[in-house]
């Protein structure tokens, strides 16, 4: 083709395409006589063939149908089931190129969203481990999984993850290297035990079936180990011989449960807990601060990097001892901990009971009498509680994915703490607030990623602000 002839993209056709770089979500991006198309499971550098499925005005999406050339930096991903499983989606990518990737899609938002023009954002900081690093995961059982070989095909029962945008298909997985070694034998002995006693796995359209989900959690600093089976009923008989056979194989198990989740939601989470073995929690520690963490409470899946990102949040804070500070969305305190031995007064803000309840009991098991859990919905507990406790000299927060609802913003405006530390999951969020806050009272100083998942799409991030004066 000639290159002065201009190229119609158009839907349902193939085109070759040169990946320049990765959008946030992790999809390529490549430019058609100045159009943007949007290619799934690519990575910088690829030449590719790709069909059009989806043609807008100002954009097109794509699905590659062959790699023409692979990238420089591409490698060989160590999961056999990458490309199916929903977990890793840049480990064809050098960990070192991830970090670039993301630091870019963050300082493009920023930029861009935030409207931030030349504002330099630093290198995504590393996580201490590349693979191992999670201490959840959620396994899937299935009465149909998606097998990577032919043979397998009519295999009754499966464990593992979802195929990305599939809720109903499952693939199967021997190996998980985002989680210790020891927490896949655990889950190999679980799925061989499930097909020995000919467990059905529950399907999530006819929904039948009893064996749910296989949740995992590991403590980083304590070597405790959960094991969470969930099911739709519990059946006593199953459970004790379970019971026996786990607790014989492995030992070193901290607590063994069975939560009971009858509705039809495919969450893997409880209506009720029977404790088999064990307290019903495992602890951690971040820094000094040490954690109970119950199977549904919230906590950072990456221990080590954690630690590195309320660090980060720490250093914004720039407590000096006397300060009041505000933790919104605190969850089950982890951030209000870290800053409590620091600041003279921290005010955890959350709307979930269980987490609160725990919060408060991590406080007191560490002795401190300096922090306050308030129970309710941010966007209404702010400005009711504002009258009763003392003003904020700090702001943290840590949203959901979502942002920050109008209401927060304009609550923290109120309140105007001096400084305002935001710890964003998405960084596309993250540019819109604090466009919100520095279009008022605020001056932005550093934005910092974190790579709390690597060879995800995900990115966390530490910004800080000051009130100008």
């Amino acid at each position: 083709m000639n290159d002065s002839e201009k190229v119609i993209v158009k839907k349902g056709e193939n085109i070759e395409l040169e990946i320049e770089s990765l959008a946030f979500g992790g999809k390529g991006v490549a430019k058609v006589d100045g159009l943007a198309i949007f290619v799934e499971r690519v990575v910088p550098g690829q030449r590719v063939l790709a069909r059009i499925f989806k043609k807008k005005k100002s954009f097109a999406e794509a699905y590659p149908l062959e790699v023409l050339r692979k990238a420089p930096n591409e490698i060989e991903p160590k999961c056999p089931a990458f490309g199916t499983c929903g977990g890793c989606r840049l480990q064809n990518l050098a960990y070192e190129d991830q970090l670039l990737e993301k630091t870019r899609q963050v300082r493009d938002l920023v930029q861009r969203v935030g409207g931030f023009a030349d504002f330099e954002v630093p290198t995504a900081l590393a996580s201490p481990d590349a693979f191992h690093y999670r201490n959840k995961m959620e396994f899937t059982f299935t009465p149909n999984p998606w097998r990577n070989h032919p043979d397998d095909e009519d295999e009754p029962l499966g464990l593992g993850q979802h195929i990305p945008g599939r809720f109903d298909k499952i693939v199967h997985l021997e190996t998980c290297y985002l989680q210790k070694p020891i927490m896949n034998e655990i889950m190999n002995f679980v799925f061989a035990f499930a097909e020995k006693h000919k467990w059905e796995g529950y399907n999530t359209r006819t929904h039948v079936g009893w064996a749910r989900n296989l949740v995992l959690r590991y403590g980083e600093h304590t070597d405790h180990i959960m094991v969470n089976l969930v099911t739709k009923t519990y059946e006593k008989e199953h459970m004790q011989v379970f019971k026996q056979a786990i607790m014989s194989a492995f030992p070193q198990i901290t607590t063994l449960i069975n939560s009971i989740n009858t509705r039809l939601a495919d969450v893997a989470v409880g209506e009720k807990e029977i404790f088999l073995h064990g307290p019903g929690v495992i602890r951690d520690r971040l820094g000094d601060a040490e954690f109970e963490i119950s199977a549904g409470a919230f906590f950072q899946t990456n221990t080590r990097q954690a630690e590195v990102l309320y660090e980060e949040a720490l250093k914004g804070t720039d407590l000096k001892g006397g300060e009041v500070v505000y933790d919104l969305y605190c969850g089950t305190g982890t951030i209000a901990l870290f800053l409590a031995k620091q600041a003279r007064k921290v005010y955890g803000f959350e709307l979930i009971a269980s987490a609160v309840k725990n919060a408060r009991r991590n406080a007191k098991a560490q002795g401190l009498d300096n922090v306050e859990f308030i129970l309710g919905d941010l966007k209404d507990v702010l400005s009711q509680n504002v009258d009763r406790i003392e003003a904020a000299d700090v702001i943290v927060v840590d949203p959901p994915r979502a942002g920050l609802h109008q209401n927060v913003v304009d609550d923290i405006l109120k309140v105007g703490p001096k400084r305002l530390v935001y710890v964003s999951c998405n960084p596309s969020t993250l540019a819109r607030d604090l466009k919100l806050f520095c279009e008022s009272d605020y001056e932005l100083i550093s934005v910092q990623p974190v790579d709390m998942f690597p060879h995800t799409t995900h990115i966390e991030t530490v910004a800080q602000l000051v009130k100008k004066v």
